[in-house]
């Protein structure tokens, strides 16, 4: 099985990557659930797919059919019932004879025809037909952002929480020379303990000569 009959491979190769990283919980990162609603695919399929096995395709026609029927049980009305088929018809633009065969496993749709769906139903294009691989990579490929999103946010976090001691060090140094101490020395990594114990010897001085 290769990258290129299997794309999600390599989306979950660095899916992998961000979640060592970032040190997060497997079980959370890749939770098959989420993707299971994104991708229209069964649970035992994105399974398989998270856990490197090839992936069973189906006749395009039957797995058109079996992601249409996903989308009406899935994404309901606001009151909670499914769409009918006139309502699929009448807002993908599709005559009722031929929204009808295709919803009833009828007929097989055309590109432009599914792309109507898709949009009805507000979900990507191609949902109804990628691939169980390539509908896979797409969903991972939004956790990988997702999680990039993450550790960025983490990384200026932390950038930011550097720089802040950096800045209060300076403060304090610069309190200390105008008091008349000559030499503060921060060894090592400075831990926060050192750090507060200096910071009241210092408040303690400044104190002093007030």
């Amino acid at each position: 099985m290769t990258d290129e009959a299997s794309p999600h491979l390599k989306s979950l190769a660095r899916l992998h990557d961000l979640i060592e990283k970032a040190d997060l919980d497997w079980a959370v990162a890749l939770d098959p659930e989420p993707l299971v609603l994104s991708t229209g695919l069964p649970l035992s399929v994105v399974t398989m797919g998270l856990h490197g096995r090839e992936m069973p395709v189906l006749d395009l026609h039957r797995q058109v059919h079996q992601r249409l029927e996903f989308l009406r049980s899935h994404r309901p009305r606001p009151d909670g019932k499914p769409y009918s088929q006139k309502e699929i018809g009448d807002g993908a633009g599709l005559t009722p004879q031929w929204s009808g065969q295709l919803l009833n496993g009828g007929k097989k749709p055309s590109l432009e025809h599914a792309a109507r769906i898709e949009d009805f139903f507000g979900v990507p294009r191609g949902f109804l037909t990628a691939t169980p691989s390539q509908a896979l990579d797409r969903a991972l490929g939004e956790r990988v952002a997702e999680l990039q999103d993450v550790h960025m946010a983490a990384l200026q976090q932390a950038n930011e929480k550097l720089q802040a001691d950096r800045d209060r060090q300076e403060a304090l140094l610069r309190r200390a020379d105008g008091n008349r101490v000559r030499a503060v020395s921060f060894r090592g990594s400075s831990s926060r303990v050192k750090r507060e114990v200096l910071e009241e010897l210092l408040a303690s001085i400044v104190d002093e000569e007030a």
